[in-house]
């Protein structure tokens, strides 16, 4: 297959996803092939967009896309008696400071493990993951739904469940071997 086959493929399929869907395939391939960060992580919006196109959305739903072309407004909420300072345990600020992630996919896996791991909840939504954010001081991206699918993509997290995210095996190393960087990495 050579290719400009490949590329007439891909233009064929991609006509039938919406912008959010090929947003997410470009990622996930951009990841998968290539070995330096997506251009979507240095802008979110995609390339050739005008600059209005750029300004902040609101957060978008990824579960229950409504029609097509238009997004769910999705707001998160804080979640005020979740404890992040357990008592005989770290602290969430504390980890995150030790684990000193250097990107949004890496801080999403950091709050997911801690929130599994140390407070030990049940299940994790994106309301527990916004909390941690705003208790490690960390800025919220303009979509963390979309961050978070972004390091399942990456192989870190499971998010097919919004209601109970998860993180696997590799993002298990990432945290536990893999951060802080050294130096040297």
């Amino acid at each position: 297959m050579s290719e400009i086959d490949v590329m007439k493929s891909l233009e064929s399929n991609f006509d039938k996803l919406d912008e959010l869907a090929r947003k997410r395939v470009l990622d996930w391939a951009w990841a998968r092939y290539v070995a330096v960060p997506t251009p979507s992580a240095q802008s979110s919006a995609p390339v050739g967009t005008s600059a209005k196109a750029r300004e902040p959305a609101e957060h978008s739903a990824r579960s229950k896309l409504p029609k097509k072309g238009k997004k769910a407004k999705v707001t998160l909420k804080q979640i005020k008696d979740l404890n992040l300072s357990p008592k005989g345990k770290q602290s969430g600020r504390a980890f995150a400071d030790a684990k000193a992630p250097t990107n949004v996919k890496e801080k999403c896996v950091v709050a997911i493990y801690y929130l599994r791991d140390v407070v030990n909840l049940p299940a994790i939504t994106a309301d527990h993951v916004f909390t941690f954010f705003k208790n490690a001081n960390w800025p919220t991206p303009t979509d963390l739904l979309n961050t978070m699918q972004q390091a399942g993509t990456a192989g870190w997290l499971d998010t097919a469940n919004a209601q109970d995210l998860k993180i696997t095996p590799i993002g298990e190393n990432l945290i536990e071997h893999k951060l802080p960087k050294s130096a040297k990495q």
